[in-house]
């Protein structure tokens, strides 16, 4: 296993991957904050579909009140917060929904590729030991 630390300190870009050998959220956690990186949890364990999803958006990330709830205002809102520290977001759960609704897995992996694309802000580690055609083109930590 690979610790964040190490890939942080040699400059882990932006981007979307998929980490099949991740430690727990609290030492993802820990690790991030000492590298001067914020941390985000979306645990989608419990989530069924989009709304499940982009309320535990909105808590996660810590949206504003006015967040509308739909695709755009999540790609707006966090373009929005790009200005901040740079962050590691840890996705956990994401084979459950993923079998749930799998159109709700495809358009957040979108977004998030194309907001640390644009913004250069995020590293959305997706904790998945198992690979589906979705996850087939993310890059492996």
């Amino acid at each position: 296993m690979t610790s964040l630390r190490a890939l942080l300190e040699e400059g882990l870009r932006p981007g979307v991957y998929r980490w099949p050998d991740a430690p727990g959220a609290d030492d993802v956690r820990r690790d991030a904050l000492a590298e001067g990186f914020g941390f985000v949890l979306l645990d989608t364990g419990e989530i069924h579909d989009k709304a499940g999803f982009l309320d535990l958006c909105a808590t996660a990330f810590d949206l504003p009140r006015w967040f509308g709830r739909n695709w755009d205002a999540l790609a707006d809102s966090l373009s929005d917060r790009s200005t901040g520290a740079p962050e590691v977001v840890l996705w956990t759960g994401l084979r459950h929904l993923l079998e749930h609704d799998h159109d709700t897995v495809d358009v957040a992996l979108q977004i998030f590729a194309e907001d640390t694309t644009n913004s250069g802000q995020l590293r959305v580690l997706v904790a998945e030991t198992e690979t589906s055609d979705l996850l087939s083109s993310l890059p492996v930590l």
